[in-house]
């Protein structure tokens, strides 16, 4: 087994051990050794005071050089034990004497460099005394002595010492059992409970309570602390994920997840039906009011729905001001109409916020669930189908509920499609441009033309303005194409001015997008510059629908602008809103252009002349040039012309034309004018 492959529990049974051992070794190897150093000293101090008592008896004999005399001397050696050899040498070093084994000399006698272990390990212990007599050094004496008695008895202490530490080692890893279990027990059900959590992605585990305030006591309540902090988050994140933190009710997944469920659920007997609601007009009142009545008004809502449904149904903020209901019981068209009707009746009175009386319309679109047809349905579809039905409901009278058609499928389908090919054909300058004449029933000339933009697609040939336009606005390339038109309208004009035309006020319709776009201003005095076209001879219309809402300060500051550079201004489509006499009386409007509806049949229709004569009288008061549209018979052009109108524009003049044909047609009436008139 490798090292990385133990556990901790064996890692610290063998860091016990080796440390025990290891420490229990060393100390009784220092205590053997420094045993053996006293014992051998003890040795060596006994062994050369016999030396010199040796030497001592033997001084007379070598001083006289009675080597008989010195080896009698020697001969106590027999009686001391352990003593191998004695040797005496004059100061010559010649033996004189010897008594004992001789075959030490060459090899243990005279090595000075030999240090007392070393001498134990060889087992004999050589001491060397000076002979000295009458104060003079006479030779030396040798002893050597046998310790091979104290080798053996350190080779026996080591033994011992090994066996010993191998025993500590084994008492100090039982010793230590306690405290490996103490702490590898909590580690092993710490990782075992983590290794837990992570399959099962659950939370809701936590260790055995330690209280203690050792390390392993703080990790256990540290881990469930983290799993209380975790499980805190989780609950916040989960009520966060599926729930609306302003209203309370579960959010836009959470009710996908509900209805996926039901659609899961066995086929039942009773249908289904999917609400979706809308505050007709929230975006305003949050303007209006604040975002802060905003969200009391969508908490307001909430409310009043759920106590609506009662237990009926699921409830949820879809989305803005958006509300979802799924309501499980309802088989019929009938029965969720009763629905809605209990829900929108809640809102009869209006809501009191503060200070502050507002009324609610909900909007509603439906989509019925056949039980049986399940398990063809998602809730992505389901709810597709019920935005549909919510979009068609907009389309109407505020308060308005829809059910869900197939055919709404293939609109949208047609929108997007004509909305890509809108797209490509903004990239590639697929538009062009017709100009309608205007004609002036005093001067009898064609005064001025219309820019009308036309688009050719490639597969559906010529699409209405009345029906790309607005998706340009709903997709946001209104302001693109305006641009276009706006200066591919001022350089033919300029360019006619240019070929010698006759000046003829060249009239562009301006939507509320383009003129509240940024640098609408020099948009239109970049246009004038770079085409040439004198500012006086550009007209632009505008509907009174771009005054509507918080921008009518803005706008009147644009007018105002450009009405001192000379661009005249026509009020377009009058009469078709609600508040046009307010705009007439507060706004440079050169021109008020009288919409179709009055002059259709005003020379048959008694109220609509009367409205009609009315209307121009008023504008004549105001100092206002008038231009009445959709003139398409001869005698609704007499009519005009009786009662005043300074103007013309209709198929009965001339029909929106290519430029060339446009100033053809505008000469030939011009001529006809003016022979009819010598």
């Amino acid at each position: 087994m490798t090292k990385r492959e133990l556990g901790i529990g064996q890692r610290i049974a063998r860091l016990v051990a080796t440390a025990t051992f290891l420490a229990v070794l060393i100390a009784a190897l220092a205590q053997a050794v420094l045993q053996a150093q006293r014992e051998l000293n003890a040795r060596s101090a006994s062994l050369q005071a016999t030396a010199y008592a040796m030497a001592s008896a033997a001084a007379n004999g070598i001083a006289s050089g009675n080597a008989a005399e010195t080896q009698a001397a020697l001969t106590a050696v027999k009686r001391i034990p352990d003593i191998l050899m004695a040797t005496v040498v004059d100061h010559n070093g010649r033996a004189i004497a010897t008594m004992g084994q001789t075959a030490y000399l060459d090899n243990d006698l005279f090595r000075s460099g030999d240090h007392n272990l070393s001498l134990l390990f060889k087992g004999n212990l050589p001491v060397t005394v000076d002979i000295i007599k009458g104060g003079e050094i006479r030779g030396k004496l040798t002893m050597l002595s046998d310790v091979s008695s104290l080798r053996t008895q350190l080779l026996l202490t080591l033994l011992s010492t090994f066996g010993a530490a191998l025993a500590a080692a084994v008492i100090g890893v039982l010793a230590s059992r306690p405290l490996q279990s103490r702490i590898v027990d909590p580690l092993l059900l710490l990782t075992s409970t983590i290794q837990k959590i992570r399959k099962s992605r659950s939370f809701m585990t936590n260790l055995p309570d330690d209280n203690s305030p050792d390390e392993v006591g703080i990790l256990v309540r540290s881990f469930n602390g983290l799993m209380d902090d975790i499980r805190f988050r989780d609950s916040a994140l989960q009520k966060l994920a599926y729930f609306d933190p302003l209203t309370g009710l579960p959010n836009r997944v959470s009710f996908q997840r509900t209805l996926a469920d039901w659609l899961q659920q066995p086929i039942q007997d009773h249908d289904a039906a999917i609400l979706l609601f809308n505050i007709h007009g929230f975006r305003a009142m949050n303007d209006a009011f604040s975002h802060s009545i905003g969200d009391a008004i969508l908490m307001t809502v909430a409310a009043n729905i759920k106590t609506a449904t009662k237990e009926s149904g699921t409830v949820s903020r879809y989305g803005g001001d958006e509300f979802a209901l799924l309501l499980p019981e309802v088989g019929t068209r009938a029965d969720v109409e009763m629905a809605v009707a209990r829900i929108q009746s809640a809102f009869y009175k209006p809501l009191q916020i503060g200070e502050i009386e507002i009324h609610i319309s909900l909007t509603a679109g439906a989509m019925l669930i056949d039980s049986s047809d399940k398990n063809n349905l998602t809730a992505d579809k389901i709810m597709r189908h019920a935005d549909l039905a919510l979009a068609d409901a907009k389309e109407h009278v505020a308060g308005r509920l829809q059910f869900f058609r197939p055919e709404l499928i293939a609109t949208v389908q047609e929108e997007t499609e004509l909305g890509q090919a809108l797209r490509q054909a903004v990239k590639s300058g697929a538009f062009h441009l017709h100009y309608q004449g205007q004609y002036d029933l005093q001067k009898a000339c064609i005064s001025g033309f219309e820019a009308l933009i036309r688009w050719n697609h490639p597969e559906r040939g010529a699409v209405s303005p009345a029906l790309f336009i607005p998706l340009a606005e709903r997709i946001g390339l209104v302001s693109v194409i305006g641009d276009w038109v706006l200066l591919e309208a001022c350089r033919q004009a300029a360019a006619w001015h240019r070929l010698g035309q006759k000046s003829r006020i060249m009239s562009v319709n301006v939507s509320p997008a383009q003129i509240l776009a940024a640098g609408f201003v020099e948009k239109v005095r970049g246009a004038l510059r770079n085409t040439g076209l004198p500012p006086q001879l550009l007209c632009l219309e505008l509907t009174e629908s771009i005054f509507v809402g918080g921008s009518y300060a803005e706008t009147v500051i644009i007018i105002e602008t450009l009405a001192k550079d000379g661009v005249k201004f026509a009020l377009d489509d009058f009469g078709t809103g609600y508040s046009s006499l307010s705009y007439l009386s507060k706004l440079p409007f050169h021109i008020v252009k009288v919409d179709r509806a009055f002059v259709a049949n005003a020379d048959s229709d008694e109220r609509k002349r009367g409205m009609l004569i009315s209307i121009i009288h008023m504008l004549k008061h105001l100092g206002m040039s008038s231009v009445a549209e959709g003139a398409e018979t001869a005698s609704e052009v007499a009519l005009l012309q009786s009662i005043g109108v300074a103007k013309v524009q209709g198929f009965a003049i001339a029909k929106p034309l290519p430029p060339e044909e446009a100033v053809a047609r505008a000469d030939e009436i011009d001529r006809r004018s003016q022979s009819a008139v010598g």
